[in-house]
């Protein structure tokens, strides 16, 4: 009972940065001119950095040779809810402006700054190599796919050419890209360089949730509508993805550590980068920032379940 009000105390933590974000917003404290300011930060400089600094810090040439189906399975998950979030967009008809967001919110989580406190402070220090390799996955699928997408709904016309340019073009592809560079190459990066890069990676989450409270409160939080669409997300993000998770396990025979992991890791919140690129591109960042705090609420009633069941 102590370790799991312990991890609840991490979800706890995304509630009151983003508590800080919407009354930055009411009191005036925070204007469009300063969410544009921290969108380009992190789109352009921030996370990038995160991206190569997480990787390399956190993964090694070996690991990701010996990983196996460790990343197979959250990869597999990701990409099935990715096809299914597809159908269900498209079976409903959702606007271009939201259909990218939406497969975004219902595919990856915030399986780092949620997931992992709350997955060892549940499962212990032993838990931390699953962690990582569900990470890698989500992160890989993340700006491979959830951002690209996201950006396509933003841009109101654009012929293939274009996209694959957005998508080629875009700073975390970049970053993404070099850190398997670095890690399969076995290259370093000077220190000095790396020191930077953390302090960089380090400000994407608070500010992420700044921003997500800043949005919301824009919005108007009696006007946030539990909508079809919402609560579709929420099926897919604690109900269908985790479900996957435990089938995906099962298939391919992993140990009840990785079961656990990767059923919790799946049934995180909205990753609230998905409020910064919908916002940096011109998508539905009402949408995306409703889905965000609803899902942070949801997960205090959904983890108990499914501690429960795994």
């Amino acid at each position: 009972m102590t370790a799991f009000l312990n991890a609840l105390s991490s979800v706890s933590v995304v509630l009151i940065l983003t508590m800080v974000g919407y009354f930055f917003a009411r009191f005036g404290w925070m204007q469009e001119h300063d969410k544009t300011f921290i969108t380009k930060l992190l789109m352009n400089v921030a996370i990038p950095c995160n991206c190569i600094y997480g990787l390399t810090t956190r993964l090694t040439h070996d690991l990701l040779a010996n990983a196996g189906f460790l990343i197979l399975v959250p990869i597999l998950g990701i990409l099935a809810c990715y096809g299914l979030s597809y159908l269900v967009a498209k079976h409903f008809r959702m606007s271009r402006k939201r259909f990218g967001v939406f497969m975004a919110m219902c595919s990856v989580s915030n399986a780092m700054f949620i997931g992992l406190p709350m997955c060892t402070l549940l499962f212990g220090s032993e838990s931390l190599p699953y962690i990582m390799f569900y990470y890698i996955g989500n992160s890989l699928l993340l700006h491979c796919f959830a951002m690209p997408l996201i950006r396509w709904s933003g841009a109101s016309s654009s012929s293939v050419a274009d996209t694959v340019k957005g998508i080629l073009t875009t700073p975390p592809i970049y970053g993404t890209l070099i850190g398997f560079i670095v890690i399969l190459g076995d290259l370093a990066i000077p220190q000095i360089l790396m020191s930077s890069m953390k302090y960089m990676s380090d400000l994407v989450s608070p500010l992420a949730l700044l921003m997500t409270g800043y949005v919301i409160q824009k919005t108007g939080i009696r006007h946030i509508r539990l909508e079809r669409d919402l609560w579709l997300v929420m099926a897919f993000r604690f109900l269908i993805q985790p479900a996957l998770c435990i089938f995906l396990c099962a298939v391919f025979m992993l140990d009840s550590m990785a079961r656990s992991v990767f059923a919790v890791e799946s049934a995180m919140p909205v990753i609230s980068l998905a409020v910064v690129a919908a916002t940096n591109f011109g998508a539905d960042e009402e949408f995306a920032a409703s889905g965000a705090a609803l899902s942070t609420l949801l997960c205090f009633i959904v983890i108990p379940v499914l501690m429960v069941i795994v």
